[in-house]
């Protein structure tokens, strides 16, 4: 499958898993989580265990923030309601999905073909002055410098490897020609395409009708 059509369909999930209800929201985390697992078990449960904090925030703000119905018979004077622990559970759900279906992603696409994927959708805005093969090699030396900060053990990241960042990428010669091996696109990415198109469609109109 081409990448740009990767991306697409990353996308497309991402904007599914906003309008789903909680059965579908249910079925789509117990599919892509599957899928993240078989292919980067590893990682994808490091991720989620850093982001163990960031989710239990999430959950307390949705379950003791949203008006409604509350628990009876809470031990404390603050209780939650059932409608914000529904809330909390389901915005825990969407960022599982995305982190999962980012996993799938990062598992299944290179760096250049995620950086081709990227210069094919920015590509439009290079009517607008954007730089767009700039942009993508910044973007490629960005996400290498994060994989090999990643990949050191016991790094911890402070400010000053954002300066680091900085003075790499503002040492890129700007009269160097970067090229990005193009793929054709098959007749699968052709009717994928189409596909994704047709269903962002159905989902504007059933959300607007």
């Amino acid at each position: 499958m081409h990448p740009f059509v990767k991306l697409l369909l990353f996308f497309l999930l991402l904007l599914a898993a906003s309008v789903m209800g909680a059965l579908q929201l249910m079925a789509l985390l117990l599919v892509v989580c599957i899928m993240a697992l078989r292919l980067q078990c590893k990682d994808f449960l490091t991720t989620l265990k850093r982001m163990r904090w960031f989710f239990v925030s999430i959950f307390l703000i949705y379950a003791l923030g949203t008006p409604g119905e509350l628990l009876p018979r809470f031990p404390f004077s603050v209780a939650p309601s059932y409608e914000g622990l529904q809330l909390g559970l389901l915005q825990i759900s969407r960022l599982i999905i995305a982190l999962a279906t980012l996993t799938v992603l990062l598992a299944t696409s290179t760096k250049a073909e995620l950086m081709l994927a990227l210069h094919v959708l920015l590509k439009p805005l290079r009517y607008l002055g954007l730089d767009v093969e700039r942009f993508s090699l910044r973007l490629l030396l960005t996400l290498n410098y994060v994989d090999e900060f990643a990949s050191k053990a016991k790094a911890s990241f402070s400010f000053h490897h954002i300066d680091d960042i900085h003075r790499e990428l503002a040492a890129i010669p700007t009269k160097d020609v970067v090229v990005f091996e193009q793929e054709p696109f098959n007749l699968t990415d052709k009717i994928a395409m189409v596909l994704i198109l047709f269903i962002l469609m159905v989902m504007i109109v059933m959300r607007f009708v």
